[in-house]
């Protein structure tokens, strides 16, 4: 006869869980996010801080916890970054959301994007577009932000969502993508982490650049400059996330340890 006990750890329907995993598991894997928050792995454009590995490590904290407790798992990362590592949230409280929780819901939603999609697609759609139109329309002049040449930086905006949000909504977000990270073939498992990664981080990182955007005022050629080149940037992030993330998914399926549910091992 199974034990009940072990049933409720394997399916997440015991005490002291956050959507299948224990909170032991969130909050440790929090405090790695938190510590990795001191690890710089890119500097600002425009100077005032830097990309901590915290980032991929909040994204990839759906994956191997599940949607809710990776999200948790990233908010209590990135509080705890905001005071250990400054210099990675120099925003405090508002760089926790656009740098730990933001991309661990993203890949939240595209990992289960077969039953979320019409969250997902709105959304993408929704930061899209306001990530073309902040600063350089809103405030614009009126801030004191410079016209950008039209319609190259719509175009160039657009490279960061408007892509995300046909996987999302196409077959391949809806049944390929959820599908493939599950799967027990490698190269199907390796792609769509790598496909739901890419995806989610480049349309993070139009909320993620936009604060500093504004404070720091760019001018209209940095901002067109800086889309340039953070395009090759993201697609980087996306494969070394994807490369953290197989090694770990490897070890925790020969681990032996009750499995959690909604995540991908």
């Amino acid at each position: 006869m199974a034990d009940p006990n072990l049933e409720k750890v394997s399916t997440g329907k015991g005490t002291g869980r956050i959507g299948g995993a224990s909170i032991a598991w969130v909050t440790l894997f929090g405090a790695l996010i938190g510590v990795t928050g001191l690890i710089p792995i890119f500097p600002y454009v425009g100077g005032g801080g830097y990309v901590p590995l915290a980032t991929p490590f909040a994204a990839i904290s759906p994956l191997l916890l599940g949607p809710l407790g990776g999200i948790v798992a990233a908010i209590i990362g990135g509080v705890i970054g905001m005071f250990i590592a400054p210099a990675a949230y120099p925003l405090q409280l508002v760089d926790v959301v656009i740098g730990a929780a933001s991309p661990a819901i993203l890949v939240a939603l595209m990992i289960q994007s077969n039953r979320l999609w019409k969250i997902t697609v709105p959304l993408f759609i929704v930061i899209g577009i306001v990530g073309w139109l902040v600063p350089f329309y809103v405030p614009g002049e009126a801030g004191g932000f410079g016209r950008v040449p039209e319609p190259l930086y719509f175009l160039l905006a657009a490279l960061y969502w408007v892509p995300s949000t046909i996987i999302a909504g196409s077959p391949l977000g809806t049944r390929f993508i959820p599908k493939w990270i599950k799967s027990e073939n490698r190269k199907q498992q390796y792609g769509g982490i790598f496909l739901a990664l890419l995806a989610a981080l480049f349309v993070w990182w139009l909320p993620w650049t936009r604060p500093y955007w504004y404070l720091f005022s760019f001018s209209a050629e940095l901002g067109v400059a800086t889309h340039v080149a953070y395009s090759w940037w993201v697609i980087a992030l996306s494969a070394i996330t994807a490369i953290i993330t197989i090694p770990i998914v490897e070890a925790l399926r020969r681990s032996g340890l009750p499995k959690i549910s909604g995540a991908i091992w």
